[in-house]
């Protein structure tokens, strides 16, 4: 059972076709629908819940846009670094007007692919440090975007007010990303500040989740997931050793909770889609996403696992009760 999720939106985006008339100017009609011609291409990496979101809500935000003849190709890699870059080279030849990438690491690879078509990123929570922007009110180049800023302090201490007993966590996130080092470090950083051990174990793609988890059995009271897109995609495979070893396992975004984690603060993931819808419409009617600023959703609160609290021993207590995250 699960208590309080964000709404979302079932399905995903049908390609709209423009049928072109055989006439070398443009019909009345095509004249008086202005993203005829225009096309958004999206990133959506990999497949994870708060992805669905997104793209659902994308699939809102752009649907009277469809209807006037904007087309939307959409491309999922399953997180494959291979089929990213070919992603990137299909994007630049097929003519997209602007291009979207779900979570850091897709947008720094279409930003630094697109010869300078906009891109949009959605979802990531370090877009300064990634170098995707420059600042949040004045990206200063080619890419704007939502920013799911993530904080991973309110995550340790709900994990703490759920299980004051909990003393040594473990951290998995994917090296070498800006959203997972950077968000681990200020994970690691809270943990000092209460006096909480940590022991790392990191990852460089996906498929390393297993054996990472792995080697905490037996040496950390809780593991947790800072936030990059890469482990909260693979958290299933976290939790499966996890489980087993008795050992709950907290953040991650809604994403790391439906595969199997305790809690995790976040946002309403489907609010993210139609945010960046938004920014992309903006962009097709003219404007600069070098001036165009990062938005940054409200953070809705806590989702929890109400079953893995059962299978912990955990009481959700009257502080943490206010704070899930509400369905709209």
């Amino acid at each position: 059972m699960r208590i309080i999720k964000p709404s979302a939106l079932a399905g995903l985006f049908g390609v709209s076709v423009l049928a072109l008339s055989g006439c070398s100017s443009p019909s009345p009609a095509e004249s008086s629908n202005p993203y005829s011609g225009k096309t958004v291409c999206i990133d959506q990496y990999a497949t994870a819940t708060a992805i669905t979101d997104i793209m659902a809500g994308l699939e809102t935000g752009l649907a009277d846009a469809k209807a006037k003849g904007l087309k939307v190709v959409i491309e999922n890699p399953n997180a494959d670094p291979a089929t990213e870059q070919s992603i990137a080279q299909k994007f630049i030849s097929s003519g997209c007007d602007v291009i979207g990438g779900v979570g850091t690491a897709a947008a720094q690879l279409q930003a630094n692919a697109s010869n300078g078509i906009p891109v949009v990123f959605l979802a990531s929570s370090t877009p300064v440090e990634a170098g995707l922007v420059a600042s949040m009110d004045a990206p200063g180049r080619h890419v704007t975007g939502v920013a799911d800023v993530l904080d991973p302090a309110p995550d340790i201490d709900a994990m703490i007010k759920l299980d004051p007993s909990i003393k040594t966590i473990g951290l998995i996130w994917k090296t070498g990303d800006p959203a997972g080092d950077t968000l681990a470090k200020a994970a690691q950083k809270h943990m000092d500040s209460l006096g909480l051990k940590n022991i790392t174990s990191t990852i460089t793609t996906g498929a390393d989740v297993t054996q990472a988890a792995q080697s905490l059995v037996g040496r950390v009271d809780a593991v947790m997931i800072p936030g990059d897109t890469t482990t909260i995609s693979a958290a299933a495979g976290i939790t499966a050793v996890t489980d087993d070893a008795k050992i709950p396992v907290f953040g991650g975004t809604t994403s790391a909770v439906d595969a199997g984690a305790v809690l995790a603060s976040g946002y309403n993931y489907v609010d993210v889609g139609t945010e960046g819808a938004k920014l992309m419409l903006g962009i097709l009617d003219g404007k600069d996403p070098a001036t165009t600023p990062v938005v940054i959703p409200h953070v809705g609160g806590f989702d929890i696992a109400t079953d893995k609290l059962s299978t912990f021993g955990l009481t959700l207590p009257d502080s943490l009760k206010d704070q899930l995250l509400k369905k709209k």
